[in-house]
Parts: C-alpha cells; structure tokens; sequence
C-alpha cells in the first residue's frame, strides 16, 4: 500500500510540475503574440538595422528578444520610459541615432519613434531593446 501511495503522490508532483512548466512557457489563453518591428537610422536616411522583435512568448529575428521582451513588458512597449543603464557615462559627441518601434503589443497598436544624440545614450536609454 505504501508503494501505492508513493507512486500516486509522484505521478501527481510531476503532472502538476509539467503543467505549471507548460503554462510559463505558453502564452496566456487567448493571449495573442505581440509583434514589433525595430528600426535603428542616422536621421540621414542611413539604416543603421533593423529587426523584428516577438514578445508573448519571445521570439523574432531580435538576438535578445527574452530581455527585450521582458524590458518592454516593464514600460508597456514605451522605450522612451525605459531607464536601462543609468550608470553608463557616454561621451558627449553628436552623432544622432533614431530609434522606432511600430507593430502590435498585447493586442493594440504602438508606434514610438526617439532620437538619441549617439548609440551609447540609446543603450543608456533602452538596453538591449535596440541591440540586433
């Protein structure tokens, strides 16, 4: 009987342990993928990059998309709310960087679009959002 016991209680911890795995891993029911599309350019017309960030869960051509993905989720998909790296000193020289953020975010459209005087401040501001 007390082998039973065991072997009931066991079955019953891993079920409840792949279940809990299953749901981090899975979005939300219901929950569609929110879909971003990244674009990095000197303000000249120069494209300095581009991606395509997949949140919800994370995936995309974005190379950091989990800490994308988890940054953006702290500031609504707003990056100019974002504070990534407060501590970095950057250097005073102005070569300016536009960053934009337009796609999808849990369900409603987002469009953001900010210059930076450099791509160290854009780091200091954004962290990893824009690094693809």
């Amino acid at each position: 009987m007390a082998k039973l016991t065991r072997r009931v209680l066991l079955a019953t911890a891993l079920t409840a342990g792949t279940m809990t795995m299953a749901a981090a891993v899975a979005p939300a029911q219901g929950e569609t993928p929110s879909t971003l599309r990244l674009s990095l350019d000197n303000g000249r017309g120069a494209v300095l990059g581009n991606a395509v960030l997949i949140c919800h869960p994370a995936g995309g051509t974005h190379k950091n998309a989990a800490k994308a993905c988890s940054d953006l989720d702290a500031v609504g998909a707003d990056f100019r709310l974002m504070t990534a790296k407060p501590a970095m000193a950057c250097t005073l020289q102005y070569e300016p960087v536009t960053a934009k953020l337009e796609g999808n975010w849990r369900g409603r459209e987002v469009s953001f679009t900010e210059t930076y005087s450099n791509s160290c401040a854009l780091t200091v501001e954004t962290g990893v959002v824009f690094d693809f």
